[in-house]
């Protein structure tokens, strides 16, 4: 396990990266919503350089977010009307399956193929995952 700073001298050292293991970030999600795994799998994407797959995360981020602040808003209603719709739980579920396959396997092949499996440097999930309890 390397600190901050020596990931840092070695990555710059050899030219290389930390990138987040993506299905890691597909795990943190269940928790933090597909909208902290879309960020990470973005910033993964931006280090790699392909500018391609930061503007699909990107969309995948956005669309997350909409998502959130559409539960949040469903919550809202249903907790008015004192109504118990479980529309939105089945919904956020399917879109959590969707983007496991549709961002998070493309990303954890293309690290595959790259770097032969987890032979890249990773990145600490510390400061990220306190960020994303204070969100």
């Amino acid at each position: 396990m390397h600190s901050a700073s020596e990931t840092a001298s070695v990555a710059s050292a050899g030219g290389e990266q930390a990138l987040w293991n993506p299905l890691a970030a597909a795990g943190w999600s269940v928790i933090f919503t597909p909208a902290f795994g879309a960020w990470v799998l973005m910033r993964n994407w931006e280090a790699l350089g392909d500018t391609r797959q930061v503007a699909q995360a990107r969309i995948w981020f956005c669309f997350s977010l909409g998502l959130l602040g559409v539960q949040l808003l469903s919550a809202a209603i249903n907790r008015r009307l004192n109504s118990d719709s479980n529309l939105m739980h089945w919904i956020s579920l399917l879109y959590l399956l969707a983007w496991w396959v549709a961002a998070v396997l493309p990303q954890a092949r293309a690290l595959r193929s790259r770097y032969g499996g987890s032979g890249y440097l990773r990145k600490g999930w510390d400061l990220v995952l306190l960020y994303a309890v204070v969100g």
